[in-house]
């Protein structure tokens, strides 16, 4: 449920309200002076002097239908009227009987005048519609073209909401909007963390984005008030993207959207089209927000204000905040999300805790590969043994013949709790007859104070000898104690033989889950100066210029290599004062130091306990030791949270992205009918990242502390992966032109073309767009133009990057080491769009057909192609091994799947991708009682894409593999319906669904119903109560 509240002196609507009451104040006044004269000349006239009449009806835009606010509604023979109210109506009382000239005016319409009839004691209804003059600025477009132009006379497809539309929906929020949008898909927001990006947990949940057509976030360009925004600090797989959440709702007066690839207007980026987010330049009063919507488990408030004024004569000011507090969603409050587990249904991950316990024959001189391959062996039934924990399943595990399996959903919040400020002002102006500005700042942060995530990582190296577990270990002795029988040892002496080593994760299924907290923020200052230039014709040019940054940090828990080693061994603690040394005959790469007196478990020396003695409960949902304890914990065994914090660490890397861009553009008529604008502009993106001490490759690249002699200079942890400081810069320059024309009375077009450079690199994109008036009111319209995207500065950067993937065939997340290239070409696509548009005064449709033909596609290998082969064997395996370490080195091949410690992937230009698709719309406004019903009725529907022949490791043969890339699979169809009605005093009612194609399926979808009511009441508050459905209702067909 949503409660919105406003406050006094809110809007022209709320200025339209209290104008009517004082205009009817001023009608009773002069209808009872009329009466007492009336009643002194009763012997004249006694009965046709109070005949009097009413009269009603609604105000409307002839164009679009929709209700006009604040019109004046006057008689002007008696000197009486009233405004229109928020919903287009008005009543006007105490007209006298007979025919009169009914007069109704607003600023940038059309006066209207009509003749009205009025009968005794009746009300006379009428319909005013009202046509737009050059003034109507609020239903021009400025989105895809350097001019402004009528909604229903572009010749390409524009979506267009403004805030009532958006709040009809029940989405005040602008990722509401994108997520129901037909041409959208794939849209960030509320909740990703680690799943939704590559690499993974590199973004905020904080954050939000536009995906067009699916084709990834960074082939979307996102202007706010037509200017571009710095993309995201991280460095991303598939290119960087803009945080829509940087930008306050409050402020935002409508979002235009250009559903086809624009690059001949704007420049790269713009390959599946443009959204422009507007704000309220002209907002006078004041408005107060506030809002919180609930859903089990959780919440989010909200709470906002912006104010306006005017500065004097020839300026406007307005000022927007507002505030968002978000609590976490924790997986247990759902009945949905934790799942049993099921083969290849993820969410278990192979190694857990408890865990396994390997016990390899070994000799003593074996070599590295032979000790790793005997390891790998007694796990698989080969020479040696292996068995799991006894009480696997009762802390929560599922147990296989050679492991023991670990959920780790329970530490994975659907919802991370957040907090995020956003503030906007803007100022503009004229200077003199032919001069404007404008000037505008932006500031937002965003906070996730408890980033909750799994009480451990896997090890990425788990056969390389570190995690041995001597006789001495004591909860191995108290295992063998109570369990050696039963694990196959004919006696506890026995048991006690030899090494053991574990096959699991520092801390599993007892918790606690770890915290880290996450910040990010957003700087924005842009203004631009147009003049008007008398001596070419009344040509004006602008010129412009903005700065933008975005700054904030991504980081991990890790676990020390060397630490660890140490715990096993018994040398555990801060203050225990043994370290480890360079040994390149060990499979772990190091030994222990001098102990220098020390004795292993003695003193301040500890070990570390891989055994289900060392825990009393599980904090696993379901598991039989979640309310009783472990009969087999013995006190004293357990772990000290002072050894667990001494082996963990935090990777931590702060980065920040900054845009520069500066424009100058000449725009002017040469002869009516045909308009122009030409152009350049500056862009100049940087980007750089800093690690922590711990985490910072260049510091600490190998395990052992000070070494930098290791073959996989990966850093000190087990499984976190650090990272080297780093600073880029791009700059791109463009040159553009622009025209508008007309041909006769039906024809309408625009060209443009723009050529775009930096470094060897360059682009040049024309466009052609035509709308033909067939008959009214119907129209076609068309458009053909080539986009592309440069390659981004991290798309280029030849530094490795390394995340933690999930990999399928070994059911554990893995190290992915991913490459740029600096040899990448632009990205460059064809597209086309064919339409029809039908608008009549309550009726709006359009139907378009659309066609990208996608070329050189910059994307990586996929991990999970180079997986799915190598786990094949054979000539598959043969194939890919290149890219696979194993735990005896890099392209060896000789591992199985599970056993695989990194995997390398690099950027590549793909050959192609085919799209197409039809993008359906329809509206209506229609009066219902006394008050006006809203339909809409959009809906998208495309074909599957083809790639055509490409490496060996083509997205075709991978895509199921390759689930999270960063171009997803664009859902068949979508549709969705809204349903809006605004009565008689001022409420809206909306309903509002979005269907979806369930994933892999073709013809299923997931209907997702929203509704919202407002109310108007007193003094211009209004109350909004919406209810949104979080899972589907039902399946159709």
């Amino acid at each position: 449920m949503a409660l919105k509240q406003a406050a006094l002196n809110v809007d022209p609507a709320i200025h339209a309200a209290r104008e009517a009451g004082r205009s009817r104040r001023a009608f009773k006044v002069v209808t009872f002076a009329s009466a007492i004269m009336a009643a002194g000349l009763t012997w004249v006239a006694p009965v046709s002097a109070q005949q009097t009449g009413t009269i009603t009806g609604t105000v409307e835009d002839a164009e679009t239908g929709e209700p006009l606010a604040s019109a004046q509604i006057s008689v002007p023979a008696l000197g009486i009227g009233v405004l229109s109210s928020g919903n287009g109506r008005f009543a006007l009382p105490g007209v006298p009987v007979g025919t009169h000239e009914l007069r109704a005016e607003r600023l940038g319409y059309v006066v209207l005048s009509m003749s009205v009839t009025v009968n005794a004691d009746a009300a006379a209804t009428v319909e005013l519609r009202l046509t737009t003059t050059v003034l109507g600025l609020a239903e021009l477009v400025v989105t895809g073209t350097a001019f402004s132009e009528s909604l229903v006379q572009l010749p390409y497809a524009v979506a267009v909401s403004s805030r009532r539309t958006l709040a009809e929906q029940g989405s005040p929020q602008a990722v509401d909007f994108f997520r129901n949008l037909g041409s959208s898909a794939g849209v960030l927001g509320d909740r990703q963390g680690w799943y939704n990006t590559r690499p993974p947990a590199a973004v905020s949940e904080t954050v939000a984005s536009v995906n067009l057509r699916g084709i990834g976030p960074s082939r979307t360009l996102v202007l706010l008030n037509g200017r571009r925004q710095v993309y995201l600090p991280a460095r991303l797989s598939g290119g960087r993207f803009v945080d829509v959440n940087a930008f306050p709702s409050i402020a935002l007066d409508r979002i235009e959207v250009v559903k086809e690839g624009a690059s001949a207007v704007y420049g790269s980026d713009a390959v599946a089209g443009v959204a422009n987010f507007l704000t309220r330049s002209d907002f006078e009063g004041l408005e107060v927000s506030g809002s919180h919507e609930y859903f089990a488990g959780a919440g989010e408030t909200h709470a906002g204000a912006i104010w306006g004024k005017r500065l004097g004569d020839g300026a406007h000011a307005v000022v927007s905040a507002e505030a968002l507090v978000g609590q976490e969603l924790h997986p247990e409050d759902r009945d949905w999300a934790l799942r049993p587990f099921t083969s290849g249904g993820g969410a278990w991950s192979y190694t857990g805790n408890p865990g396994a316990f390997l016990f390899p024959r070994l000799t003593g001189d074996e070599t590295i590969e032979e000790f790793t391959a005997a390891l790998s062996d007694a796990q698989f039934g080969g020479w040696g043994g292996v068995f799991v924990d006894p009480r696997c399943t009762d802390f929560g595990g599922h147990r296989e013949g050679e492991t023991c399996r670990f959920r780790y959903q329970q530490w994975d919040n659907l919802l991370q709790a957040s907090r995020q400020f956003r503030g906007f002002a803007e100022v503009n102006g004229e200077m003199g007859d032919r001069s404007s500005y404008h000037v505008e700042a932006l500031w937002a942060e965003a906070t996730t104070p408890e980033w909750f995530t799994t009480p451990s990582y896997p090890p990425i190296s788990p056969y390389n000898g570190a995690q041995v577990i001597e006789p001495g270990n004591p909860g191995r002795q108290a295992f063998c104690g109570a369990h050696g029988q039963s694990a196959g040892f004919a006696s506890q002496q026995a048991c006690l033989e030899d090494d053991w080593y574990f096959y699991g994760r520092l801390v599993g299924n007892s918790g606690p889950g770890r915290t880290l907290e996450r910040a990010s923020r957003t700087q924005r200052i842009a203004a631009s100066l147009e003049r008007g230039i008398e001596s070419l014709g009344g040509a004006a040019i602008e010129l412009s210029a903005s700065y933008s940054r975005a700054s904030g940090n991504a980081n991990l828990p890790a676990e020390y290599a060397y630490r660890k080693f140490l715990a096993f061994r018994g040398f555990g603690g801060p203050d225990c004062g043994v370290t480890v040394v360079v040994d390149p005959s060990s499979p772990s790469g190091m030994a222990l130091g001098p102990l220098n007196g020390a004795v292993a478990g003695q003193g301040n020396c500890r070990y570390y306990n891989p055994f289900s003695n060392a825990h009393r409960l599980s904090a696993q949902p379901g598991a039989l030791y979640r309310d009783q304890p472990n009969p087999d914990y013995m006190p004293g065994l357990e772990n000290s949270a002072e050894l667990i914090d001494w082996i963990n660490e935090e990777v931590n890397l702060d980065s920040s992205a900054d845009l520069f861009v500066a424009d100058a553009m000449l725009k002017g008529s040469v002869t009516e009918g045909l308009d122009y604008a030409v152009g350049y502009q500056f862009r100049r993106i940087g980007v750089s990242a800093t690690p922590n001490q711990p985490g910072d490759l260049s510091i600490n690249p190998c395990p052992v502390p000070g070494d930098r002699s290791c073959l996989e200079k990966a850093g000190a942890f087990t499984f976190t992966t650090g990272h080297y400081e780093y600073q880029d810069a791009q700059m791109m320059n463009r040159f553009f032109a622009e025209s508008r024309f007309t041909l006769g009375d039906r024809v309408e077009g625009q060209a443009a073309a723009n050529y775009e450079f930096h470094g060897s690199v360059s682009s040049f994109d024309p466009k052609l767009a035509v709308r033909v008036a067939l008959a009214d009111p119907l129209a076609l319209r068309a458009s053909l133009q080539t986009t592309f995207r440069t390659p981004s500065v991290d798309d280029l950067n030849e530094d490795r990057s390394t995340g933690l993937e999930y990999v399928s065939e070994a059911g554990i997340y893995k190290a992915v080491d991913a490459f740029g290239n600096s040899q990448l070409v632009p990205e460059r696509a064809l597209t086309y769009n064919v339409g029809l548009t039908v608008q009549l005064p309550r009726f709006r449709a359009t139907a378009d057909y659309w066609s990208y033909d996608f070329r050189d596609v910059i994307d990586q290998v996929p991990f999970g192609g180079v997986t799915r082969l190598y786990a094949a064997g054979g000539a598959s395996r043969a194939a890919v091994q290149e890219f696979v370490t194993c735990p005896d080195g890099p392209g060896t091949g000789t591992c199985h799947v599970s056993a695989v410690e990194r995997i390398r992937v690099t950027n590549v230009n793909w050959p192609g991708i085919q799209m197409s698709g039809i993008d359906l719309h329809a509206s209506t406004r229609l009066p219902v009682g006394e008050g006006i019903l809203s339909l809409g009725a959009p809906g998208s529907s495309s074909s599957r894409r083809s790639n055509s022949t490409g490496p060996r490791y083509s997205p075709r043969r991978t895509r199921r593999a390759s689930s999270t890339g960063a171009i997803r699979s664009l859902p068949r169809c979508r549709s969705g319906n809204s349903a809006s009605r605004p009565d008689t005093i001022g409420a809206t009612t909306a309903w509002s669904t979005t269907s979806t194609p369930s994933p892999g399926t073709r013809t299923k979808c997931s209907p997702t119903p929203n509704s919202s009511t407002s109310t108007g009441s007193w003094a211009g508050t209004s109350v909004c109560c919406g209810a949104r459905r979080a899972r589907p209702m039902s399946r159709c067909r």
